[in-house]
């Protein structure tokens, strides 16, 4: 007696309830340095210059004498410009119509998508421009500098950050409380036995980011995990290769915690409002001749650095 074969009693068809999909799950370049919301696209940014508050100048004071006097400098050559960067994605009446399954929402898609990549070039602009040498107060590189903190046996992490902290505040007068590692770094230092034996009789035997924050005495300890590819579109997927962004490297700052007056700070993150208060924003047109709607993401954005003195690079901080 015939039966039907499974495939005559099942026609397959795009799930509704889950699909597989990448991105990365975290950025950390806007909670670096405070971002200041402003109303035009490029300004100066005052400076006071820092040595004149610095300068002992109280002196003694006879009867029937003046008091020494003095003041302060300027500086205004420090400007941000907000340039602007954005990136679309495309839905054709077709597609709109014709979408299946998971892929019904695509204007939600779209929006993600976009958002994304915004998000991406800020993590990257960041990292490609200031989480390197040449940009702070002080480079130091693992190796010649310092004992790399995967040499569990040699390295001493907790001396060495003890070290940059004090070093920046003899620069600046205040000691960094924002610490920036790749995840590469973290990897190593969260295991390190010098991290391990300090807390093992009072925690348990791993090392958080919130604990090793407190170990270090850093407020603000951010990992950068994120990856990119620069292989170009139309590549076969299994050919495609994947960068960290960050890599090896560490940076120590002091910036304030929110925008204010007469603060040192590493850097700022200038965003030009041209929607109030947004890092970035969506426009929604349409092409009607070509009868797509087009979502496109912006950001008017400069992170810019402020005072070079408050910062320290460690390049190649593991093997």
């Amino acid at each position: 007696m015939p039966n039907p074969l499974a495939s005559d009693l099942h026609v397959d068809q795009m799930l509704t309830n889950m699909s597989i999909g990448y991105k990365n799950l975290a950025y950390i370049s806007d909670m670096i340095f405070p971002i200041l919301m402003v109303n035009k696209q490029s300004d100066i940014v005052p400076k006071y210059d820092q040595s004149h508050w610095f300068r002992d100048g109280a002196t003694l004071r006879l009867p029937r004498t003046k008091s020494q006097g003095g003041g302060w400098t300027i500086d205004k050559s420090q400007t941000y410009y907000c340039p602007r960067y954005s990136f679309r994605d495309e839905i054709s009446d077709e597609e709109r119509a014709n979408a299946d399954g998971p892929f019904q929402n695509l204007e939600a898609d779209a929006v993600e998508f976009v958002s994304d990549k915004c998000a991406m070039r800020r993590e990257i602009g960041f990292a490609t421009d200031f989480f390197k040498t040449g940009v702070w107060g002080n480079d130091d590189t693992g190796g010649s500098d310092f004992t790399v903190w995967s040499d569990y046996g040699s390295s001493s992490p907790l001396t060495d950050f003890t070290t940059y902290e004090d070093e920046i505040e003899a620069r600046i007068g205040r000691a960094p409380n924002t610490v920036v590692l790749g995840k590469q770094v973290w990897n190593q230092l969260k295991w390190h036995p010098d991290l391990v034996d300090t807390i093992k009789y009072t925690q348990r035997g791993v090392v958080s980011t919130d604990l090793a924050a407190s170990l270090f005495e850093i407020p603000k300890l951010l990992i950068g995990r994120a990856i990119y590819t620069n292989s170009p579109e139309g590549t076969a997927e299994a050919s495609v290769t994947y960068t960290r962004i960050w890599g090896k490297n560490a940076l120590f700052l002091y910036v304030p915690d929110r925008p204010s007056l007469k603060q040192p700070a590493a850097g700022y993150t200038f965003v030009w409002q041209v929607v109030p208060n947004a890092l970035q924003y969506i426009k929604r047109m349409r092409d009607e001749e070509r009868e797509v709607d087009i979502i496109e993401g912006n950001t008017y954005h400069d992170y810019a650095v402020t005072a070079a003195r408050a910062g320290t690079f460690l390049s190649g901080a593991v093997a």
